[in-house]
This record gives C-alpha cells, sequence and structure tokens, in this order.
C-alpha cells in the first residue's frame, strides 16, 4: 500500500505552511489503475509519473502521519483503482478515524473519492465512518463517457443516485468540463442531481502530459465561468436559472438574478464539492492571471 499527501498537506504536515491556508488534508491511495480514463494521468496506459495526480505532485508518507491530520477541517482520500484498492482505502480510514480519535481536536471530516460498483461498496465505507463519498461521473456525454472513461454511463448515473437515496447529503460527483460535451448536456445533469441532493465538484479539463488527451486543449475561461455560475444558481442560490441555449447545446445567454449581491456571485468561482474543498492549482499554474476555480483562506 502506498499512501501520497498533495504537496501543500504534505508542507503543512511538516510545518512549512499554516493549515488555515488549507483547511482540507488530500490523501492519495496510489497504485497501478485498473480502468484507463483518458484525461487521467493514473490511467493504465498512461505515460505520466506515478507522483501525479493532475498537475499536482503527490509526495508519499507513513501511516503513522495520520496523526498529525487532526489539525484540518476535512481530509480527502483519492483512491487509484487498482487491486485490492478498497480493501486498503478501507483500512486506511480505520486507521484514519483511530489515529483522529486520539487528538483533542474536533474531528475533521472524511472524504473519500473512488469508482465503485456496487452499493454494498458505498456501504462499506459509510460503515468505516466515512462522511462524504464521492463517485465520479467525470464525462457528461454518454458517448465520449464510454471512449474516455469507459463502463456504463446510465448505470453510474442509476449507482450516484441509488446511493443518495441510502445516504441522503453525504453522495458527492466529480464533473470535467470540457471533454467535448454541451453546456445543455451538464444542465441536464445539474438539475437531476439537485433533485437527489448529490453535490457537484466541477473541474476544468487540464491536458497533461502523458494522458491519452495531453494534445486537447482545455476549456475557454469564458465557458467555464458560465457553467460555474450555473451550478451556482442552481445548487447554492436557489434561483431559476433563466438560460437559453444555441442550436449546438452551448449557453448564449445566462442571467444573474439581481437579489443576488457582488460577494454571492463570487462564490460562484469559488471551488465547488465537499465542505471546506479548495483543490489549490490542480487545473491551474500558480503563475495563472485568472484561476479557473479560485480558493479563498477559510476563518472562523
Amino acid at each position: 500500500m502506498k499512501l501520497r499527501a498533495s504537496y501543500w498537506t504534505w508542507k503543512i504536515i511538516n510545518g512549512q505552511m499554516d493549515v488555515a491556508k488549507m483547511p482540507t488534508a488530500y490523501l492519495m491511495l496510489d497504485g497501478k489503475c485498473a480502468y484507463d480514463c483518458a484525461y487521467c494521468t493514473h490511467a493504465r496506459n498512461s505515460k505520466t509519473d506515478g507522483r501525479f495526480l493532475s498537475r499536482i505532485v503527490w509526495k508519499e508518507i507513513e501511516t503513522s502521519c495520520l496523526l498529525k491530520f487532526s489539525v484540518f477541517r476535512r481530509v480527502c482520500l483519492q483512491v487509484v483503482n487498482y487491486p485490492k484498492a478498497h480493501q486498503d482505502a478501507l483500512t486506511v480510514v480505520t486507521s484514519l478515524n483511530d489515529a483522529l480519535s486520539k487528538s483533542p481536536e474536533i474531528r475533521p471530516l472524511i472524504s473519500v473519492s473512488t469508482r465503485v460498483s456496487n452499493l454494498k461498496h458505498v456501504t462499506k465505507y459509510f460503515e468505516a465512518g466515512v462522511d462524504n463519498l464521492g463517485i465520479a461521473l467525470d464525462v457528461a456525454d454518454p458517448e465520449l463517457f464510454k471512449r474516455f472513461r469507459g463502463g456504463n454511463f446510465e448505470r453510474t448515473i442509476e449507482l450516484i443516485l441509488e446511493a443518495s437515496k441510502i445516504f441522503p447529503g453525504r453522495i458527492t460527483t466529480h464533473l470535467i468540463v470540457g471533454l467535448g460535451e454541451t453546456d445543455a448536456q451538464i444542465f441536464e445533469i445539474f438539475k437531476l442531481l439537485k433533485t437527489y441532493g448529490v453535490e457537484v465538484a466541477l473541474f476544468a479539463f487540464t491536458p497533461v502530459r502523458g494522458t491519452r488527451l495531453e494534445g486537447n486543449p482545455a476549456p475557454s475561461l469564458s465557458r467555464y465561468r458560465k457553467i460555474q455560475l450555473l451550478r451556482f444558481l442552481i445548487f447554492e442560490s436557489g434561483v431559476e436559472p433563466k438560460i437559453s441555449f444555441d442550436e449546438n447545446g452551448y449557453i448564449t445567454h445566462l442571467e444573474m438574478p439581481p437579489e443576488l449581491t457582488e460577494e454571492a456571485s463570487r462564490r460562484a468561482y469559488l471551488t465547488s464539492g465537499c465542505t471546506y474543498c479548495t483543490r489549490p492549482y490542480y487545473n491551474d499554474r500558480p503563475t495563472s492571471q485568472e484561476l479557473f476555480n479560485l480558493f479563498e483562506e477559510v476563518t472562523g
């Protein structure tokens, strides 16, 4: 079992950065993935250095380091789906809960993001003490889902919705903008997931060297901002979006309700997903003048 921490998480647990700037710790359970997602650095046929997930470096740590994680508000475990990955992930969750129980600090939330195939797997994670489980959809177009992610699009959505009925408010999913889907397809998925109380962590497609889609472009920032605003209106504002699409399914008009303040509208562009989610520079270079997913220091 190989456990890694994202670079910023590693710096925090080694006393090189203030946890206030990064309230979520990011862990990765690493190995050779059984799947071959075209956009993923850990895909079965990816040629990317295994220390990377997206464009972030992850440093190997010992499980004894989990004792240091009580300073965070949430711990997010990303699971690479190698053989016996679920067994190892449950072991890490148990070890993490044991470590956190020894601290006088308030126990951080524990989230796991992994590729589960049935409700039995889902239930085991919650029985182990997970607060939230991420079941990634990633690709909003059914045909592109088969080509880029593999598996059955309809069955994946069905599993997400079934899990949300049994564990309401505790299931999340990921969607990637820029894989060839239309805005209208994302809109329909947003509405469906909102109905079932499934939160969406939104990503901009990031071309990374060594993946099958390394030559594809990232989405334009202007398009991504529209999708972020759409997600915000549906999931957070409680306002029915006033939206229009062109003949190709792309947004031509999305109205910002006048009752929303400038501060509220800015929240639309923050990293979405679980509570305290930040994922700094997951989609972006630190030198970028404007980031796809903004993050801010959490206070209070």
